[in-house]
């Protein structure tokens, strides 16, 4: 029996729907099935969890992790201890090298988007946005990324954004074991736009009220990192249509 083919360290996002979600985490996975129901996405790439382990092994960083966090049951640890821990954690991080081979894995992908444009890197770690943990502002997203060297450290500062002290605090709050946390890192065309929104599949005031078909969209101006907040233009409910729909449950 011939042994298993390693896994992917990056991966486009028209590769990616062969990968699943463990590979992927949970932001890029869904983006992925968005695009496979026919929603406009932005094009970009995906450096895997197994990207993100490449990199701990060859710096030696579970030893770190292991250290900062074998003090004590996470559970007992106080919050400033918990803060020291995660500093030294991502201080560690962002000083590691990125392994050359996968250096230049990032930079091929990189060239099929277009070294000139700017790029969004965002977080997308295994069991984001899902039923159990939205990790809602937990992990890091940079924005208007702009050349290799950068793109670089914004892959590093996604990373170590894993091992925050928000973060640490909120698996600690779900049961969630960190020593067993990894992170992949979605890169996109970064896509100027004046409104933004979001779409719930059910209404989060009245999650009770609405049909496995309703849709409850908000929307405002400047939504963007900097921006003084945006008060919502619009919220409404409409139906679905079936195409829309597809491969995607109501909860």
């Amino acid at each position: 029996m011939g042994s298993a083919a390693p896994c992917p360290w990056v991966v486009t996002l028209d590769q990616a729907p062969e990968i699943g979600e463990p590979l992927l985490g949970g932001k890029a996975w869904r983006l992925v099935r968005l695009r496979q129901s026919g929603f406009r996405a932005a094009n970009g790439f995906c450096l895997t969890t197994a990207a993100y382990r490449q990199f701990v092994a060859h710096n030696a960083l579970q030893r770190v992790i292991a250290l900062e966090l074998g003090r004590k049951p996470l559970e007992s640890m106080r919050w400033e201890e918990l803060w020291d821990a995660a500093l030294r954690i991502r201080s560690m991080f962002l000083k590691a090298t990125i392994p050359s081979a996968l250096v230049a894995a990032i930079g091929d992908y990189h060239d099929t988007l277009g070294q000139e444009k700017n790029l969004a890197v965002r977080s997308s770690a295994p069991g984001e946005d899902s039923a159990r943990a939205s990790f809602a502002g937990i992990h890091e997203s940079i924005l208007d990324v702009a050349g290799s060297d950068d793109l670089l450290n914004a892959v590093r500062v996604v990373w170590a954004s894993l091992w925050s002290d928000a973060a640490l605090l909120y698996r600690r709050e779900l049961g969630l074991d960190p020593l067993k946390s990894s992170m992949a890192v979605l890169v996109q065309d970064m896509v100027e736009g004046e409104v933004s929104g979001v779409a719930f599949g059910r209404d989060p005031v009245d999650p009770t009220g609405g049909g496995a078909r309703s849709l409850q969209p908000a929307g405002g101006w400047s939504c963007r990192p900097g921006s003084l907040g945006a008060a919502p233009l619009y919220r409404r409910g409409f139906q679905v249509p079936a195409r829309a729909e597809a491969g995607f449950p109501s909860r």
